[in-house]
């Protein structure tokens, strides 16, 4: 099973002067070669779009041109908003909301568009969506696709994760990895809690990245790495 991540390209018309290190004038340019280079030859088995699309929840007008580039995948996708997105309701007025879960290759992918924002950029995941995670992993491996990165408290040095953290992690009895994106520099996966975690880098930033996850036969990660887009 092969996963190509992209996250964070926080478009915008216009440079980000606040936070200079962010390219978001570049990323409709970045997210076309990005999926150029995914058709051609990564050609994974799924692409994850985990994310602040646009630097302005206000500027929503802008993610249609982003959705018009994602359209063009030879794959399936699943994609979900971020912190600086609008409102899921807002979101999917131009991309597709995604189902409960898709099943691919013997994998079951639960994305969470819903997620509340909290204080200091955290999140939250609601009952309704733990009790769904309860149910839904009880029936084959399972992979959760989210913004903010899930993950046991104090096991990976990153400033953000979900407020009810430890709640959500035992419910979790087959889930097989957590992939986000939110902390812009990335981290390579960490296998210090319950679950394996992917923290993709910002497309935005850098050398501007996306990340490319293969599983084995056996449900392990059996590789990790970075496609860059500059120098």
């Amino acid at each position: 099973m092969k996963i190509a991540v992209i996250t964070d390209l926080h478009y915008t018309k216009t440079k980000i002067k606040d936070c200079p290190n962010r390219a978001g004038e570049l990323a409709k340019e970045l997210l076309a070669s990005a999926i150029d280079k995914i058709n051609s030859s990564i050609k994974p088995d799924l692409v994850l779009g985990c994310g602040d699309f646009i630097n302005d929840e206000n500027d929503a007008e802008l993610l249609k041109e982003l959705a018009e580039i994602f359209e063009k995948l030879n794959c399936p996708k699943i994609i979900i908003p971020g912190n600086h997105d609008p409102s899921p309701e807002i979101f999917y007025k131009s991309f597709e909301r995604p189902a409960e879960y898709l099943d691919i290759n013997g994998y079951r992918i639960i994305p969470f568009p819903d997620d509340m924002q909290t204080a200091g950029y955290n999140a939250r995941k609601s009952c309704e969506d733990i009790e769904r995670i309860k149910k839904l992993s009880k029936e084959m491996p399972t992979i959760l696709v989210q913004h903010v990165p899930l993950y046991a408290p104090r096991t990976i040095k990153c400033e953000y994760n979900y407020d009810n953290a430890e709640e959500i992690i035992s419910a979790c009895e087959n889930v097989v990895l957590s992939i986000s994106g939110h902390e812009h520099a990335g981290f390579l996966p960490s296998f210090r809690s319950k679950f394996p975690v992917v923290i993709a880098p910002a497309l935005c930033e850098g050398r501007f990245p996306f990340a490319i996850i293969e599983l084995d036969d056996n449900r392990k990660i059996k590789s990790y790495h970075l496609e860059f887009l500059g120098e």
